[in-house]
């Protein structure tokens, strides 16, 4: 996707910041080049793609608290050098696989062993980790919030290999060639410090993440762009459902809407659409 999807993509959650005047911020644990995700990043809006060596980051297996005492540390810098309100994202890394080694071995967490395969409890150990390295951090943003406050949105991108073997025992060995399945699940989670929601965030599980970027936006109280406005309505009128929509015409009047408007670069040879007209390109200020 990082590859294919390059200089296609407009209209993304960290353009619709960059024009409301934020400054817009990735921190990576891999290399720019890696898998294209840097250029991918910065094709979407991201102003800077701090990546491991910017970070000075020996390994990219590293424990969350790294990742986030490196964020800390810019957040900090930016206050000084930047008056731009801040969209940082942090790609964390010590949950992940592999699981064949105990890493920072001698971590203990109360109630291990989780499970009787090494891996599974691995993995589970890692996690329990990286939700007490997680708190520290939103302890950290608590207290330093300031006037403007902070939003603060967590989520899982996908499943570890680890709960494979447990997926398949529910699911069925097809689960990863069916996108509703439990396989694709994870989560999300939004803590405020000195900014009270405009919207909760909507009751709907699952909640496709082709609707977070919106949801985000709308809870929160921030600029909607047409783009994200319509997703909202969208999202309300599926259920949470994006490509799994019982109304499928909603969601491909949708997906056609940016491709004529300019925010999609996939179809050039797609005839004209007529109806709905498409969004308009303007300025999220």
């Amino acid at each position: 996707m990082t590859i294919t999807l390059q200089d296609k993509v407009a209209g993304a959650l960290p353009e619709v910041l960059a024009r409301c005047g934020y400054r817009t911020v990735v921190m990576t644990p891999m290399d720019f080049s890696f898998v294209n995700e840097g250029p991918f990043l910065k094709s979407i809006g991201f102003e800077t793609v701090l990546d491991i060596k910017d970070i000075a980051a020996p390994f990219y297996h590293l424990r969350d608290i790294f990742y986030y005492q490196a964020a800390e540390a810019f957040i900090a810098r930016h206050r000084k050098e930047d008056g731009r309100p801040l969209f940082l994202e942090i790609q964390t890394m010590f949950p992940h696989s592999p699981y064949e080694g105990r890493m920072e071995p001698e971590l203990k967490v109360e109630g291990e062993p989780f499970s009787g395969d090494f891996q599974a409890n691995e993995y589970l150990r890692r996690m329990a980790v990286a939700r007490g390295d997680f708190q520290h951090f939103l302890d950290k943003r608590e207290a330093d919030a300031g006037e403007r406050g902070a939003v603060v949105l967590e989520f899982g991108d996908h499943q570890s290999s680890a709960t494979k073997p447990f997926v398949d025992a529910i699911a069925g060995d097809d689960a990863l060639a069916t996108p509703g399945s439990l396989a694709y699940r994870t989560f999300y989670t939004l803590t405020t410090f000195n900014h009270p929601l405009r919207h909760p965030m909507p009751d709907l599980a699952p909640l496709d993440v082709g609707f977070l970027s919106a949801s985000l936006l709308d809870a929160a109280g921030l600029p909607m762009s047409p783009v994200m406005a319509d997703l909202v309505r969208l999202r309300d009128h599926c259920g949470g459902r994006f490509h799994g929509c019982k109304d499928r015409a909603e969601v491909d009047a949708h997906l056609r809407r940016r491709v004529d408007s300019g925010l999609l670069h996939l179809f050039p040879e797609a005839a004209p659409l007529r109806s709905p007209a498409p969004f308009q390109s303007v300025d999220a200020r």
